[in-house]
């Protein structure tokens, strides 16, 4: 299975903020669509970081009379590790589990196409080892032939 697989399902919808917001501005949107990360865009409109509620609250414990008010280039985790809509599974799986990170953005030729979590990895694998199952015990019960 590959991640085009995933976002066949879930969607292309990425949310995003600004790196000169706050992280006031942050929360907003993380709650607002029940979410865990935002990309965090420059001016350019290119992908300079991706921050995440776990950013936040270390922010908070950090600083706690400004955290609301810290921008969010200032916590934010500048090093974003991508992948590609063709890559397998397993691999991304390994990547994200190596890089103790549960959010990549996925980008083909240069432009972002979605992004997806070590949750929606795992919920489609689970997905795969049902029917797998399924067919299994159906060739073995003899149903198919």
């Amino acid at each position: 299975m590959k991640v085009k697989d995933i976002l066949k399902t879930k969607g292309p919808e990425v949310f995003t903020i600004g790196e000169e917001k706050t992280l006031g501005d942050a929360v907003k949107i993380l709650s607002a669509n029940n979410i865990g990360v935002l990309l965090v865009l420059s001016s350019e409109a290119k992908i300079s970081g991706i921050i995440s509620e776990r950013d936040i609250i270390r922010q908070l414990a950090k600083d706690p009379q400004n955290c609301l008010s810290t921008k969010v280039k200032d916590v934010m985790t500048r090093q974003v590790i991508v992948v590609e809509p063709e890559d397998d599974l397993e691999y991304v799986e390994k990547v994200m589990t190596q890089n103790r990170c549960r959010h990549v953005p996925v980008i083909h030729n240069k432009v972002l196409v979605g992004l997806i979590s070590i949750g929606d990895i795992v919920k489609s694998m689970l997905k795969e080892s049902e029917i797998e199952n399924k067919y299994l015990k159906d060739y073995i019960s003899g149903i198919v032939s």
